[in-house]
């Protein structure tokens, strides 16, 4: 999803260091936190990483729902509710898009949303 993997939650969980890391210096027992989206857009897992494309190869590899024992246990129904309501909406207005002329930027550590999300529609010929 590469909206997941460009739009994820900026800080992730909080960890103390249970052995020592380079190239930074970390000590042991230190308290560290990772960035998902730090993650997610990283150039040699991603290239052109700040590119959003639904179509990469490697989209499999973002951890915007993190990972082994900290996998989001409701990342599946995340996934299946984005689906259907995307699915519904462009139904209902197929030529639904985002206004090219009204851009707007995601902003927040935590929860990064738009303030707005400025968009266009043409009314269907049989309205």
């Amino acid at each position: 999803m590469a909206a997941a993997r460009t739009r994820c939650g900026g800080r992730g969980p909080l960890r103390h260091a249970r052995h020592g890391a380079r190239p930074a210096t970390i000590r042991q027992g230190e308290l560290v936190t990772v960035s998902l989206a730090g993650a997610n857009r990283d150039p040699a897992v991603f290239p052109d990483p700040d590119r959003f494309d639904i179509r990469r190869d490697n989209a499999r590899l973002q951890l915007a729902f993190a990972q082994g024992p900290h996998y989001c246990i409701a990342a599946h129904l995340a996934r299946l509710e984005t689906r259907i309501a995307l699915q519904r909406l462009l139904e209902r207005l197929p030529a639904l898009r985002l206004d090219p002329d009204r851009p707007t930027t995601p902003y927040g550590l935590v929860f990064r949303k738009p303030p707005a999300l400025h968009v266009l529609w043409d009314v269907p010929a049989d309205s």
